[in-house]
């Protein structure tokens, strides 16, 4: 995983929800920026709605999490062999909302968001990768996405009053720790107590 992934899917995600939000005639409804939901740009000619798709929030999963270490054993038992520690997974939260709507856009834009976010559970890595023409270097084929509860994350953004939102996460591998050389151990006697001991330093 590249530093750029984080935004690649963030891009993504909004010009996928832009997609969704599509009157009869295929014409987008409105559009999707990738800001914080008080600082999305006003419209160009007089007030209209506009919608935000804004990360806010990066924290380790802990239904994907992998514990402990991995010891890989070199092809000749005479030779070192390799630990590294498991990779670590990511949730990455997002919250979308729609701004300077009528109540009948501002829900009909959530209702079509929430459409789409339910079905698409798995993200597609390679449609990704296709909608965006660029590769990337996120190892999974398909990236766990699920609607989340955020109760008062309106608070949290600013808001002085309630802000309808939909609020939803993807979780994703980070890239592993480089592994480090073990020494085969032959005819010595170990403490599993003073191994971890020197691990945690």
């Amino acid at each position: 995983m590249r530093p750029g992934d984080f935004y690649e899917l963030s891009r993504y995600l909004a010009l996928r929800l832009e997609e969704a939000i599509q009157d009869g005639s295929g014409e987008s409804l409105l559009p999707v920026f990738l800001a914080h939901p008080v600082d999305i740009p006003k419209a160009e000619s007089g007030q209209g709605p506009r919608a935000a798709l804004y990360l806010h929030r990066i924290i380790p999963s802990s239904t994907y999490r992998e514990a402990g270490v991995r010891i890989q054993s070199a092809a000749d038992p005479a030779l070192p062999g390799r630990v590294s520690r498991s990779a670590l997974w990511l949730e990455l939260r997002f919250v979308f909302m729609v701004i300077e709507a009528t109540s009948q856009e501002e829900l009909g834009a959530i209702a079509a968001a929430v459409e789409f976010l339910h079905s698409n559970a798995l993200l597609s890595v390679e449609d990704m990768e296709a909608c965006l023409a660029k590769e990337l270097s996120i190892e999974l084929g398909e990236l766990p996405l699920e609607l989340v509860e955020d109760a008062g994350l309106w608070q949290e953004l600013g808001f002085s009053r309630h802000h309808l939102g939909v609020s939803f996460k993807v979780t994703l591998p980070a890239v592993a720790r480089p592994g480090e050389e073990v020494e085969r151990v032959v005819e010595r006697e170990i403490s599993l107590e003073q191994v971890l001991e020197k691990e945690r330093k």
